[in-house]
């Protein structure tokens, strides 16, 4: 017979105050993403990528 887990939701106020307070300092602090770098990266990858495919369909029809 199969045995299921419950987990409960987690509940920021039964931690431990310091904790909760490092956790919402380690929050506050954290830099917002930088979404044109990441979609510059993104796109940069992609573009190898193609270029590795194209790269590898020319080395199959030889």
């Amino acid at each position: 017979m199969a045995t299921t887990t419950e987990f409960g939701k987690p509940n920021m106020t039964n931690l431990p105050k310091d904790l909760g307070t490092r956790i919402f300092r380690t929050i506050l602090s954290t830099p917002a993403p930088d979404w044109n770098k990441m979609e510059r990266e993104a796109d940069e990858l992609e573009r190898q990528m193609l270029i590795e495919r194209e790269k590898h369909k020319n080395d199959r029809k030889d």
